[in-house]
C-alpha cells in the first residue's frame, strides 16, 4: 500500500512539473554588453512570476544580434536604435520592427590624452565606429564642434568621404563600435566616440566626456536615435512581447536609470 501511494505521489508530482513547464513561455532576448540591470533586476524576476522565462543571449558586437533575430536564434533583441534597425532591415531584406521604445544612449567623445577638444592637434587620430548609421551620427557631432565641415548636399548617412573641410587633417580610424574604447590606449588616437553601452563597460561616465550628443525630444530628426526592443515583423503582435514592453516601462525600471545608469541611459518612454 505504501509503495502504491508513493508511486501515485510521484506520478502526481511529475504531472505537476510537466504542467508547469507547459505553462512556461520562454523568450530569448539578444543584448550587447554587460549593462543589463533592467532585465536582471526587474524584468526577468517580474515576468518569471507570470510564467514568462526570459533568457539573455549576450553578444559583443552589433553585427550578430540582428542576424540571430532574423534567423530565429533569439526572439527579440534590445541593443539598437531605430536608425540602425531600419537601415539593417533595408540592407538585408528582413523587416525588423520596434516592440517598444527603451532608452536613449547619447554618443560621447572621450579621450585618454586630452581634457578638452581645444587641445586637438594637427594629424590627430579619431576612433570612430564603422557602421554607416552611427558613423554619420558621430560625424555630425564632430561638425557641431567645428573640427570638420560636411558637404552641404549629403544624406543623413554621412561617411568620412563626405567631409568637405578637415582643417586639422584629422585621421579617421573606422572600426567596430565595440573597439573604440580600447583604441583610446593607442598613442595615435586623440579622441574616440563611444555609445552608452561601451562607455559604461569601459568604466566611463558622461561627466568624463569631452563632448556629449544633445538629445532634443522636440526635434523629429532625432527620433531615430531612440533605442528599441526589436522583433521580426511577423511576430510583432505577440502578446508576450507586449507584456515585456509593459514591464520595461515600469517605475522600477525607470528608477534604475537614475540609480544605476545615471545619465548614461535616458528613458525614452516618458
Amino acid at each position: 500500500m505504501k509503495k502504491t501511494l508513493a508511486l501515485v505521489l510521484a506520478l502526481v508530482l511529475t504531472l505537476i512539473c510537466v504542467s508547469a513547464l507547459a505553462d512556461t513561455t520562454k523568450v530569448k532576448v539578444g543584448v550587447v554588453g554587460e549593462n543589463n540591470e533592467q532585465w536582471e533586476q526587474v524584468i526577468i524576476p517580474t515576468l518569471a512570476e507570470e510564467g514568462i522565462e526570459i533568457e539573455l543571449v549576450k553578444f559583443s558586437d552589433y553585427i550578430i544580434p540582428n542576424e540571430a533575430l532574423a534567423n530565429g536564434d533569439v526572439d527579440l533583441n534590445a541593443f539598437q536604435h531605430y536608425n540602425f534597425m531600419n537601415n539593417w532591415s533595408q540592407e538585408h531584406g528582413t523587416e525588423l520592427v520596434a516592440v517598444c521604445d527603451t532608452l536613449i544612449a547619447p554618443l560621447c567623445i572621450y579621450s585618454a590624452k586630452y581634457t578638452s577638444l581645444d587641445e586637438i592637434k594637427e594629424g590627430d587620430g579619431i576612433a570612430i565606429m564603422n557602421d554607416v548609421v552611427n558613423e554619420a551620427r558621430a560625424l555630425r557631432m564632430l561638425e557641431a564642434t567645428g573640427l570638420i565641415k560636411l558637404k552641404d548636399d549629403i544624406t543623413e548617412l554621412a561617411t568620412v568621404a563626405d567631409i568637405a573641410e578637415n582643417p586639422k587633417n584629422l585621421v579617421f580610424n573606422e572600426m567596430e563600435a565595440a573597439l573604440t574604447a580600447s583604441a583610446m590606449s593607442d598613442p595615435s588616437i586623440a579622441i574616440a566616440f563611444l555609445n552608452g553601452t561601451h562607455a559604461k563597460d569601459a568604466g566611463l561616465t558622461n561627466d568624463q566626456a569631452l563632448y556629449m550628443e544633445q538629445y532634443d525630444p522636440d526635434n523629429p530628426d532625432m527620433h531615430g536615435i531612440i533605442n528599441v526592443i526589436a522583433a521580426r515583423a511577423d511576430r510583432a503582435d505577440d502578446p508576450v512581447f507586449a507584456r515585456i514592453a509593459e514591464v520595461y516601462h515600469s517605475d522600477e525600471v525607470r528608477a534604475l536609470f537614475d540609480t544605476v545608469y545615471k545619465g548614461v541611459y535616458i528613458p525614452a518612454w516618458e
